[in-house]
């Protein structure tokens, strides 16, 4: 992986409950959260579009109105790509045994 895209991965197998203080897991918590807050307050900068007319009622006013502009078109493109390419770049990479033998007689 790039260098940029490690800031954007969760190592799953830090979360050992033996290995981390209490105070540990609170603060990457506080972490996350800050990060979630930051990204749904780039959500919200998102214009409102009103909603369309209902179909049966004024189908003459969705005919009229003007076309979704093609600006917006490209974006959605945009992102719909960027976010395949994410999901094709998801992969697991398995450091140990998930089920582990006791040695319990």
């Amino acid at each position: 992986l790039s260098s940029s895209l490690h800031s954007n991965i969760i190592d799953v197998s830090a979360a050992d409950s033996q290995g981390m203080e209490q105070h540990e897991y609170m603060d990457r918590a506080r972490q996350y959260s800050t990060r979630l807050a930051m990204l749904s307050n780039n959500l919200t900068h998102w214009k409102k579009v009103p909603l369309l007319p209902s179909l049966t009622n004024q189908p003459h006013q969705v005919l009229a109105s003007d076309p979704v502009p093609f600006a917006d078109l490209q974006q959605v493109s945009r992102i719909a790509a960027y976010a395949f390419s994410a999901l094709s770049q998801i992969r697991v990479d398995a450091k140990e045994e998930l089920v582990v033998q006791f040695g319990i007689p």
